[in-house]
């Protein structure tokens, strides 16, 4: 049987519309905090003026490998030159030699002696060819002994520059590391009296008038912790975040279980009073809500019974949930203030009825 909610229509709406308030609240507060933790990098100056890689010294050793390479890019268009120009010299004296030993082997064969002023012509032209050749060569081992220097000093340049990037990486790493921590104290410093004071809210706060205020708050606080401090949590090397978590989850857990044994206690001495106070702690819309979900008001166990036998009692507490209006024996719920078929007001709300007080 479907049991009818007893909270107001208004005051569900009521309800839904400070959840809005609360959640929207709640945002306004994150947004505030965004722009303050998202500030404290600037508030917090910086240690370093630039990473290891881009330090002074780094940035004169690479200004001088580059007037080196510029240096060697020049030699480099000179070698291609001549070595051009030596192709060429190679190919003109190659072609003047076989010329000359032919017109030589045609010499030998005539023996006409007229001819030796030719021969004397055209071996002195094939010594200037190879002389040409021999200083395109010699321009050529010149230009590489110019730039084997600028090889070697860019290697050992190199080499330094490494050396420096390798030593500063550290203190670069130590330097940054402490910047972060300093950050991290300082949203330490924001999140645990925001956590503080939501925790009082909640422990101390919840039957306020001003509560879904108070609620946005808590929400923006539990959301400060987890998005804006949980990951900015130092590492060291993953020892921190598992000692954290290991004493957060202790402390939950040490919480969890102490409210468990003073709720159990609270039940049993609850369930070792008369019906009628404990019907008298449980009230209306409380029992409502939990009727609605098939749970007993008074323990808090679900509602059992077996086979179609209606469950008008609890079977662990002994609590009464449907009896009968005693004008038209309706069967109707216990905590119903009056009867759903003739209206007649419930034994309770009869007595409340007949004991108030006449005005004066």
């Amino acid at each position: 049987m479907d049991v009818i909610k007893g909270v107001r229509v208004p005051e569900r709406l009521y309800r839904g519309v400070l959840w809005l308030v609360s959640i929207v609240f709640a945002g306004f507060i994150i947004g505030l905090g965004n722009l303050v933790i998202g500030d404290l990098p600037i508030v917090e100056s910086q240690v370093y003026s630039a990473p290891p890689e881009d330090s002074p010294q780094v940035r004169q050793i690479r200004e001088q490998v580059r007037q080196i390479e510029v240096q060697r890019a020049g030699i480099d268009d000179k070698l291609g030159i001549q070595r051009l120009q030596l192709e060429q010299a190679q190919r003109q004296s190659g072609t003047a030699e076989e010329t000359f030993r032919a017109w030589i082997a045609a010499r030998t064969a005539t023996t006409n002696p007229s001819q030796d002023p030719e021969v004397i012509s055209r071996t002195r032209e094939l010594e200037q060819l190879k002389g040409n050749e021999r200083a395109i060569q010699q321009a050529i081992a010149d230009l590489e002994n110019q730039r084997a220097p600028l090889d070697q000093r860019e290697n050992a340049l190199r080499t330094q520059q490494n050396a420096l990037i390798d030593a500063a990486i550290p203190a670069q790493e130590r330097a940054m590391f402490w910047q972060e921590l300093r950050v991290f104290g300082l949203r330490l410093l924001i999140t645990l009296p925001m956590l503080g004071v939501a925790a009082w809210m909640v422990m101390k706060k919840r039957k306020s008038d001003h509560w879904p205020l108070m609620r946005g708050f808590v929400l923006a606080a539990v959301f400060v912790f987890f998005v804006e401090l949980v990951p900015y949590l130092p590492s060291y090397g993953g020892y921190i975040r598992y000692i954290v978590g290991i004493a957060l989850t202790f402390a939950a857990g040490h919480f969890l279980v102490k409210n468990m044994r003073a709720y159990l206690a609270q039940r049993q001495e609850a369930e070792a009073q008369a019906e009628q106070d404990r019907r008298a702690r449980v009230t209306h819309d409380e029992a409502f809500k939990k009727m609605s979900a098939k749970v007993c008001p008074g323990c808090d166990r679900p509602i059992s019974t077996t086979g179609d036998a209606e469950a008008n009692f609890c079977v662990h507490c002994g609590m009464t949930l449907f009896d009968h209006c005693h004008s038209c024996n309706t069967r109707k719920m216990a905590f119903f203030r009056f009867c759903m078929s003739c209206g007649t007001p419930a034994k309770d709300e009869r007595v409340k009825v007949e004991v108030k007080p006449a005005p004066a």
